[in-house]
């Protein structure tokens, strides 16, 4: 007799959320997985020979605590998030993604690769887990929840988020809450503690980024809309996750003090411009308007648009102003009024709106009016919206949730040629603005072309011109353009707002370099004026007057720097340069006594400036000729010879 060989069936995965459970080919959703994580790693592959740019400076590259690696963890926890760096504002929490800095500076130091590999690596598994989500929450056919994630995947408005390491700390807020929701998926099926538990252990990384407090309101919103017969445990799961993100709260102004942004500059926020509210309202709603015309086509695009970009509304007759309006309401009405029947379109303007509500700057002000980085999750509503518009386009039905027979629907390949044509311009759109992000000479270089009036991003454009290392080894001719493109640069940011303290400290600089000493110290007093609390125009400041001899004044002025800021290893070094200058001038009057007193005092900040940074070469260098002039040889060896081990 002769038996037949019966094929096993293939594995299936039930797909939650739909009131008929349908089973889904395993294989088919790792496959079609691999292939957004494959998309979304290559899409973003030109970007793993970066270099560090924009705040990936003062987050990581010249950030004291996050060059510590490991041995900061604890203090990266209980401080503010630019603590470490000489120029400290201390009014933001985010330890997540800066421990996880520390933790790659550790393994491979001074590597920008690494962290952007690191970034694209997470932003693929984010893709991957929204369509996961997707999938356990909707009753969307798979291969349009496919198309959606790619449409995300590919959208440009996400190029800052992945090209910008700094900007991790979106994604992984966005990663953060998907797995929050797919233990919140699993938990409604189960009711298993464990489920519930992780729930809210990721919902609390995911609030590591004070901004994401308002995203507590999509929890219940994906469990109303998509989750049958879970009235019941709503509350239970919204307070839950409401007392998670309480929780941050404390500790975030136990850690900060406050909970917000204090005294916001204008120059980041231009809606400050004015301290008429209605006037500021108004204008938020008509950025509004900008950041969705910026989903609907994602050019140009630039990493800043502070002001004087975008005008403030003054009047309620303004036309832009109007259309907006008479959107946002229209959408919020069409919302309310398909709420009761759980309409997907209704739940992508409640997902938008919400997620936005703190970026459009309606409710409360921020640290600044418009940043295409906050459009990152809200795009996600945006994605989901357009291939269902599509799908009543061409009349296909997405709810289909076959996926053997998808081909077959109605209008579904008229819905796959737009949706992958669309994909094709955002990948080439993205690819090509990937390339601004290379380093701040072609970011700023790029933008300022976009954002002409930005006096933020022409301050930008002229510090980067000016920066000491680059015209150290420049040659005299392109020292000199240099320095007259940066002047001109200054002037015009200062012309449009002369209250921007930075710019002043900038065109400083460019005098310093100079060597016009008394309008560089006209320029960083001015700074310091407007902002007694940064170290750094006192540091400055003790530049000026160092150069002009005034050593004991100089000597104050960097004492008063690192009394601000005890990671300002420049203003500790200058410090024990002042002192040293001191010893020699008693020296010179063959005042001994005083001149060693001043030459150990020197040492004492050199050697303070080489334990805020390990690898101060010049501070070694100073402590090793300091020692030669008390005549210790032997010490003067010692760090002369670590000074040459250091490359940098």
């Amino acid at each position: 007799m002769s038996s037949k060989k019966t094929s096993n069936p293939p594995k299936k995965a039930k797909l939650t959320g739909s009131s008929v459970a349908v089973e889904l080919d395993k294989k088919l959703l790792y496959r079609l997985s691999f292939v957004i994580a494959l998309f979304a790693f290559v899409l973003y592959a030109n970007t793993l020979n970066h270099g560090f740019v924009l705040d990936d400076y003062s987050i990581i590259k010249e950030n004291q605590l996050t060059q510590q690696g490991t041995k900061a963890l604890k203090e990266i926890f209980s401080s503010s998030y630019r603590e470490g760096y000489a120029n400290n504002e201390s009014n933001l929490y985010r330890p997540l993604s800066k421990a996880m800095f520390a933790i790659e500076w550790q393994l491979s130091p001074d590597n920008p690769h690494f962290h952007h590999f690191v970034n694209v690596l997470l932003y693929a598994l984010g893709c991957v887990l929204l369509f996961f989500v997707l999938i356990r929450y909707t009753k969307i056919n798979v291969y349009f929840l496919f198309l959606v994630v790619m449409l995300f995947a590919a959208h440009p408005i996400h190029t800052e988020v992945v090209a910008n390491i700094k900007s991790r700390d979106e994604i992984l807020s966005m990663i953060f809450l998907l797995l929050s929701l797919l233990a919140i998926s699993s938990y409604l099926k189960s009711s298993k503690t464990l489920h519930f538990v992780l729930a809210l252990v990721a919902f609390f990384w995911f609030t590591s980024k004070a901004s994401a407090i308002v995203y507590v309101a999509l929890v219940p919103l994906f469990i109303y809309f998509f989750k049958e017969n879970a009235s019941k445990q709503l509350f239970k799961i919204s307070a839950a996750i409401a007392g998670v993100a309480l929780v941050y709260i404390v500790m975030h102004i136990s850690i900060i003090g406050s909970l917000g942004i204090k005294n916001i500059p204008v120059i980041d926020n231009s809606i400050l411009y004015t301290s008429n509210v209605a006037h500021q309202k108004l204008t938020a709603i008509y950025i509004m308007g900008i950041y969705f015309l910026l989903l609907i086509f994602p050019h140009p695009l630039s990493c800043d648009y502070s002001f004087d970009t975008i005008p403030v509304v003054t009047s309620l007759g303004n036309i832009g102003l109007l259309l907006v309006l008479a959107f946002h309401v229209f959408i919020l009405i069409y919302a309310i009024k398909k709420l009761k029947q759980k309409h997907i379109l209704s739940f992508c303007i409640f997902f938008y709106l919400i997620s936005m509500a703190l970026a459009s700057n309606i409710f409360m002000l921020i640290g600044t009016h418009l940043a295409e980085r906050l459009l990152f999750f809200p795009s996600i509503a945006f994605c989901i919206a357009l291939v269902y518009l599509l799908s009543k386009l061409f009349k296909s039905d997405w709810l289909n949730a076959s996926a053997k027979s998808f081909l077959s629907f109605t209008g579904t390949k008229n819905v796959m040629a737009v949706c992958l044509l669309l994909i094709v311009v955002y990948s080439v759109k993205s690819y090509a603005r990937n390339k601004d992000w290379k380093s701040d000479t072609t970011l700023f270089g790029k933008d300022i072309q976009t954002v002409p009036n930005s006096a933020h991003m022409l301050f930008y454009h002229a510090n980067h011109m000016v920066n000491k290392d680059t015209l150290a080894v420049a040659s005299p001719q392109e020292r000199e353009y240099r320095l007259m493109t940066a002047q001109k640069n200054i002037e015009k940011a200062l012309k449009l707002y002369e209250l921007f303290p930075d710019g002043h400290n900038v065109a400083g600089k460019i005098y310093y370099e100079q060597k016009n000493y008394e309008a560089a110290f006209k320029s960083y007093s001015r700074a310091m004026e407007m902002n007694p609390d940064k170290g750094m125009y006192h540091n400055n400041v003790g530049t000026c007057l160092f150069s002009i001899g005034n050593f004991p004044e100089a000597a104050k002025a960097f004492q008063k720097a690192i009394e601000i800021n005890k990671y300002d290893a420049e203003a500790r070094c200058n410090l024990g340069s002042a002192y040293g200058a001191m010893g020699e001038s008693y020296k010179a009057q063959k005042d001994m006594e005083n001149a060693n007193k001043m030459f150990v005092k020197a040492i004492e900040s050199f050697k303070a400036a080489t334990e805020v940074d390990k690898n101060y070469k010049s501070a070694y260098q100073f402590i090793g000729l300091t020692y030669r002039n008390l005549g210790d040889e032997a010490n003067a060896q010692i760090f002369l010879n670590k000074a040459a081990s250091i490359k940098k």
